[in-house]
């Protein structure tokens, strides 16, 4: 009980915190009109979806998505990064052990002269400021956290790599950090297509390059948000697999098994994987599934273990052997 009460009042003192470094949404640009009206018009044409007798693990999804058109639809995509939606998903603004990886990021050695301007926070979107570090927000300091600990644990270095293949991309922030780190390969972002809308609009207001599918084969760089299995099929088979890695933070993990297998085939021939999850997710026990995964994976080197500060959680990472 004693806890429960700590806890909560601990949120309080974020809260306050966070607040004197924030300030209002500006006016919209006309740039900005023009991509919140496109967001808008693609939520318009997407069909409504019915959770009904879908897995427990696939209905929760479902209800998140018509709860974001809903929001998308008839309030401010200005500031979706507040939205009640985003928070229960794919932003951990205030969590607590963000405290704990901000430390990490700060101790390491490359702190000044990589991960400190990486973490540079941008306005779309109206994130909340960090309560410790206000130059950045809570959820771009844990995905720099996981992108620290794969170079550490495999000693490659993210930004060297020419394809990425991000699983359930959120709202794009991951794949803008690689870009803050100086990436400058191809990066695909699969998810549901609503999400994908998101993405399309967070990447495209930060200015980076979000191309068709059709002409994005043709690129050397820059990112596609895509929905549909048969394109990634395709657009996967024609990557450069040696140089390429695979990401799936707590999202892959929290879709069917049966979904789930038909997806990770496809990255078989990758040279690298960074995988976070939930140790159990509704129906599914995903220790059991990817400790088997993991085995099977007989050319790459496999690192498993439990996230400390955040416990029931995972991390699994691995590159290919140097001999293969």
């Amino acid at each position: 009980m004693f806890r429960k009460i700590a806890k909560k009042l601990r949120r309080k003192i974020y809260r306050l915190v966070s607040a004197v470094y924030d300030s209002d949404l500006k006016p919209p640009t006309s740039r900005e009109k023009q991509l919140v009206e496109e967001l808008k018009a693609s939520f318009r044409e997407s069909p409504s979806v019915e959770p009904g007798d879908s897995y427990p693990s696939e209905k929760e999804w479902l209800i998140n998505v018509n709860r974001l058109k809903e929001l998308v639809l008839n309030d401010d995509p200005r500031e979706f990064l507040r939205w009640d939606v985003i928070s229960k998903t794919m932003s951990v603004t205030y969590a607590e052990y963000i405290t704990i990886e901000q430390r990490y990021l700060k101790n390491r050695v490359d702190w000044h002269n990589r991960w400190r301007q990486a973490l540079e926070e941008s306005p779309v979107g109206h994130p909340v400021p960090h309560w410790q570090y206000p130059r950045s927000s809570a959820n771009l300091i844990h995905h720099a956290y996981h992108l620290a600990q794969f170079e550490e644990k495999t000693m490659l270095q993210v930004h060297t790599m020419d394809f990425v293949f991000e699983f359930g991309g959120g709202y794009g922030s991951m794949c803008r950090l690689f870009h803050n780190l100086g990436f400058q390969g191809k990066y695909v972002l699969f998810d549901l297509p609503d999400f994908s809308s998101l993405q399309k609009f967070y990447l495209k207001s930060i200015g980076l390059a979000v191309h068709p599918l059709k002409s994005f084969e043709k690129e050397k760089k820059g990112c596609v948000c895509i929905s549909g299995t048969e394109q990634l099929r395709h657009i996967l088979s024609n990557s450069h697999a040696g140089n390429s890695m695979f990401i799936a933070t707590w999202s892959i993990s929290e879709t069917p098994i049966e979904f789930r297998n038909n997806i990770l085939p496809l990255t078989a021939d990758f040279g690298a994987f960074l995988i976070a999850y939930q140790h159990r997710f509704k129906e599914v026990d995903n220790i059991t599934f990817f400790r088997n995964w993991a085995a099977n994976q007989k050319d790459i080197e496999c690192y498993d273990w439990e996230i400390e500060h955040i416990p029931k959680n995972g991390y699994l990472m691995g590159k290919r052997k140097a001999n293969q």
